[in-house]
């Protein structure tokens, strides 16, 4: 692309809607509650369940975050409260399928994972995201 169609569209577009969007997922936890929520997980405590690092305080902040950015909502019943996914929260579920197949792919060799657990991990991420 030649320089001046860049600084057009740069002028014209001022605002990159990829970094408002990156915006959304970048707190430290947003995209572990996100895995939780797909995995069928909706209580406070389940969410904080093999993190020994997050405390109520992040956790708290980070769904009130999230429901802000319109990815969660929370329901109140009977004393009982669950978040769930919004629509725009589902459908980040082909982002973090194409998140998940960027770091297996850049795993060249093999330090995080085996060939064995890629393919399962993809299998996985297929089913929980609802994309078979």
């Amino acid at each position: 692309m030649d320089s001046e169609k860049v600084k057009f569209y740069e002028r014209k577009y001022e605002r990159n809607p990829v970094e408002d969007a990156i915006k959304d997922i970048s707190n430290k936890w947003t995209l572990h509650i996100l895995r939780n929520l797909f995995l069928g997980k909706t209580h406070f405590n389940e969410f904080k369940e093999n993190r020994k690092t997050l405390d109520n305080k992040s956790l708290s902040r980070c769904l009130k975050t999230m429901e802000k950015n319109k990815l969660i909502y929370k329901h109140s019943r009977d004393d009982e409260i669950t978040y769930h996914l919004t629509e725009k929260g589902h459908s980040l579920n082909k982002v973090f399928y194409e998140l998940l197949l960027f770091a297996l792919n850049n795993d060249k060799n093999n330090e995080h994972y085996t060939e064995t657990a890629k393919k399962e991990l993809k299998e996985m991420y297929l089913e929980i995201l609802d994309l078979k």
